[in-house]
């Protein structure tokens, strides 16, 4: 258990110089933590921006690049990925907060086409993204290379 435990901090601050050892610390990870209470809160892979953008196109989003690249500076692309702090809990790829915006459950906005309608929602049909921070503060623009529109 221990060797599994080092080799799960080793892979954790050495993702990018070492691919093998990030495959061996998730495996290691997903294996430690090998209960019904610890399989919620597993992070899944990020989506690839093309799925992303697919999803934003089928919600309706007139601008779906922009919304994919909001998506991608919110979330990195992971469905699932979840901040939840003192003042918010924000879920999804677009990181819907629910203590905000009520009427939004939690399971349901990991679910990538959920998420993009309460987007849709919330930006008014993708006019107004200024409750998003990433719009806001211009860090989306990081991510609007590699979405083919």
């Amino acid at each position: 258990m221990l060797i599994l435990a080092g080799l799960w901090a080793i892979s954790k601050y050495a993702w990018s110089i070492v691919p093998a050892m990030e495959r061996a610390g998730i495996k290691a990870y997903e294996w430690v933590h090998n209960d019904e209470n610890h399989k919620q809160t597993l992070p899944i892979n990020p989506l690839t921006k093309q799925a992303v953008l697919q999803i934003a196109t089928h919600a309706g989003f007139p601008n779906p690049k922009l919304a994919t690249a909001i998506a991608f500076a919110e979330s990195g692309g992971v469905p699932n990925a979840v901040a939840d702090t003192s003042r918010e809990e924000s879920i999804g790829l677009w990181q819907i907060n629910i203590r905000r915006h009520h009427g939004y459950l939690r399971e349901d906005m990991k679910d990538p086409t959920k998420n993009a309608r309460a987007a849709f929602a919330i930006s008014k049909g993708g006019t107004d993204w200024k409750p998003w921070s990433t719009y806001v503060n211009g860090k989306y623009k990081l991510h609007l290379n590699g979405v083919l529109a």
